[in-house]
């Protein structure tokens, strides 16, 4: 068992700073103070780390790259480093390190030394989105960027169908479309919430269901990045298929043809231009089906027909 006193501790330390995810005025005193203090600064890109010491005229006496790729080479440096009792800032390019962010095996590192691991908090994605997304007064789950592999993709999904509280993914915006699709096999009216670009001038939150998430990015050309929020479980928005196939009481309900007519009709709709949502609500009305079950049958069609070659 070790005890370690972060305020009264002198000579070597490990300091995790949280940098801004955006807007370089997002800086607190404490994290200003802590990089004009520090005899080294671990940066994941020096390049950025650059902007914000520029910034606010700081200049470390050493500054370095130390990313996921260099992590274990650095070992032996950060030791010797500590030996000798130099005081190390370690900063991501944005937001708070080790959150989807290189930074692990430093802190392994100095626990194993008895270095004291000091927090400097500030700018989190992650949380900064949650709280805007409406979703924030629930238990949640963080997932980071979700498995590139379809199948590791769909078993991570599967381990979370029954979490009651919210799920925080980051995602790129070139697999964000794609991720969403996926997404939307398994909780297609699921409520949720997209943010891009947090704290930048093109700071945006997109409400709506998965589905609706899925179509707007399929419309548009996503950049920057994103931190999608989905909305606590429950029974009717949570499970492994729900929304792509009813209870048994209601598949009897259905009837085949009128649905296939349906279908048809919402096919012809979309082709000649009209939303999804609103080719949907028509042809139900006319043809006296749930609405709901047209939308969600003709949305795995849809789903499906991206997913072919």
């Amino acid at each position: 068992m070790h005890i370690s006193h972060s305020f009264v501790q002198e000579g070597a330390c490990l300091w995790i700073c949280a940098t801004p995810i955006g807007n370089l005025q997002d800086v607190s005193l404490r994290l200003l103070d802590t990089l004009r203090q520090a005899d080294v600064v671990l940066a994941e890109d020096t390049r950025q780390t650059r902007k914000l010491l520029s910034r606010y005229d700081i200049h470390p006496p050493v500054l370095v790259s130390y990313h996921e790729h260099n992590g274990e080479s650095k070992r032996e440096q950060l030791r010797g480093w500590w030996q000798e009792g130099l005081r190390i800032a370690l900063v991501s390019d944005a937001g708070l390190p080790l959150i989807s962010d290189p930074g692990e095996d430093a802190v392994q590192l100095a626990l194993s030394l008895d270095v004291p691991v000091i927090p400097i908090p500030g700018p989190n994605a992650a949380l900064s989105a949650l709280v805007a997304s409406g979703f924030a007064g629930h238990s949640f789950t963080f997932l980071g960027f979700l498995p590139r592999d379809a199948k590791h993709l769909k078993d991570t999904l599967m381990r979370y169908h029954n979490f009651p509280g919210a799920l925080i993914i980051y995602e790129s915006p070139h697999r964000l479309n794609r991720c969403l699709r996926e997404i939307a096999t398994f909780w297609p009216t699921r409520p949720a919430c997209l943010a891009k670009e947090l704290t930048k001038l093109n700071e945006q939150f997109i409400y709506g269901s998965v589905t609706e998430l899925f179509e707007f990015t399929s419309q548009t050309s996503p950049r920057g990045e994103y931190v999608l929020i989905l909305s606590p479980g429950s029974d009717k928005s949570s499970g492994i298929g729900q929304g792509l196939q009813s209870s048994e009481e209601e598949a009897e309900s259905l009837d085949e043809n009128q649905m296939g007519e349906g279908l048809r009709r919402v096919r012809v709709a979309v082709a000649a231009g009209m939303p999804h949502g609103q080719a949907v609500r028509s042809t139900a009305k006319q043809l006296h089906l749930r609405r709901k079950d047209l939308y969600q049958l003709s949305l795995q069609e849809k789903i499906e027909g991206a997913s072919s070659p």
